[in-house]
């Protein structure tokens, strides 16, 4: 998304992030993972929070990834912990729909039933 702002990368794993990025960010992330060896045949998704700054190095976040799929209490762990930081009012990822943001949400652009 061309329109989001640049932020902080911040990462999940468990399919469970629910935000967005820009193309620079993305960018940015995956040229650090090239060059890191920390990084290497692990998978996370991204989300970027704007208005926050990139940190210098990706190290520590490659780093506390892990190898392989998390187990359901880690899940559930970052779930409630990306939870706090979707956008808008109303933090219900049921009711996005693809391509929906949640200030659409919260405006009742959006009926997901």
């Amino acid at each position: 998304n061309d329109d989001w702002p640049s932020g902080r990368p911040v990462f999940s794993q468990g399919d469970v992030a629910v935000g967005r990025t820009n193309r620079e960010d993305v960018a940015t992330v995956l040229v650090a993972a090239l060059d890191n060896a920390s990084a290497r045949g692990k998978t996370f998704e991204m989300l970027s929070l704007k208005g926050y700054p990139a940190p210098a190095s990706f190290d520590a976040a490659f780093d506390a990834l892990g190898h392989g799929t998390p187990s359901s209490s880690a899940v559930d762990a970052q779930y409630a912990l990306l939870q706090q930081l979707l956008p808008g009012v109303e933090q219900d990822p049921t009711r996005l729909e693809m391509g929906r943001s949640y200030e659409q949400v919260d405006a009742g652009e959006v009926d997901r039933q």
